[in-house]
């Protein structure tokens, strides 16, 4: 088993924060969001950890570097990441992918080691990890039914909120088995991107696969006590921060937010 994570975008929203980093690389509470994710991987007895990078590609490969990861480690550039989406960084992986089985993972996450334990130790060869939608929540979302099947594939365009009491949202941590990447994934892929461009999301992908209703991936409801959160603004992160914080601290943070607790699960 290795794992692929996408690390190619800008992080645009993060305006100054990625001036000079990139966006995986801003910290929360002192730790970055990369190297957070690196430490967690580098204890599941990977053999390999494969990047995709792109703005600022060797300035941050060097970062990585320095973190002395032990699990091996395999840089790919996406050089046109300004021009593409990250649907062309999940295809600059693909020969990694249909020749070993693949945890894929979204460069903006921050999360619970048990997260990626809980995706391991499932027997299912290829998983969407999803949590029950909560109205802090945005993005792609999904319905399921109670084998985990999944259902219906939600972009965030098709967003129904008379409808969001039955969905799931997508976490953006995938498990791909390599028979799953080499036989229906990349050459649904591949079609697709020669049709649409490069210009557009992996999940696209996934929409169509799931459309065809048989049931090559499921849906892994995570455990109510994993945290996580995707950051992909300055008030995500501060969220963030909060949410994995601790004690009087974790309290003061909610406190000076001055409102906006629904956004925090669980409190």
């Amino acid at each position: 088993m290795q794992a692929v994570i996408l690390a190619a975008g800008l992080g645009s929203r993060l305006k100054k924060l990625t001036e000079n980093n990139t966006k995986s690389m801003v910290e929360v509470n002192g730790i970055s969001l990369m190297e957070r994710m690196l430490r967690i991987l580098d204890t599941k007895s990977l053999s390999n950890i494969v990047v995709v990078t792109g703005y600022k590609s060797e300035f941050f490969i060097n970062y990585i570097k320095s973190l002395n990861i032990n699990t091996k480690l395999t840089f790919i550039n996406n050089e046109i990441y300004d021009k593409t989406n990250n649907i062309y960084s999940m295809f600059l992986a693909k020969n990694e992918m249909i020749n070993e089985d693949s945890i894929l993972l979204e460069s903006d996450l921050i999360f619970d080691d048990k997260m990626i334990t809980e995706i391991l130790e499932d027997n299912r060869k290829n998983l969407a990890l999803v949590a029950k939608y909560e109205r802090w929540m945005d993005g792609t979302c999904l319905k399921i039914n109670e084998n985990e099947d999944i259902l219906d594939f939600i972009p965030g365009k098709d967003f129904n909120f008379e409808d969001a009491d039955n969905y799931f949202k997508t976490i953006n941590i995938y498990k791909f088995s390599k028979e799953f990447s080499k036989n229906i994934y990349f050459p649904f892929l591949e079609a697709y991107m020669s049709a649409n461009g490069k210009n557009d999301y992996y999940e696209a992908i996934l929409k169509i696969i799931i459309d065809l209703g048989k049931n090559y991936i499921y849906a892994k409801v995570i455990s109510d006590d994993i945290k996580w959160y995707e950051i992909d603004d300055e008030q995500d992160l501060n969220i963030a921060s909060s949410i994995f914080s601790n004690g009087d601290e974790k309290l003061e943070k909610y406190q000076i937010r001055y409102g906006g607790y629904w956004r925090y699960p669980k409190l």
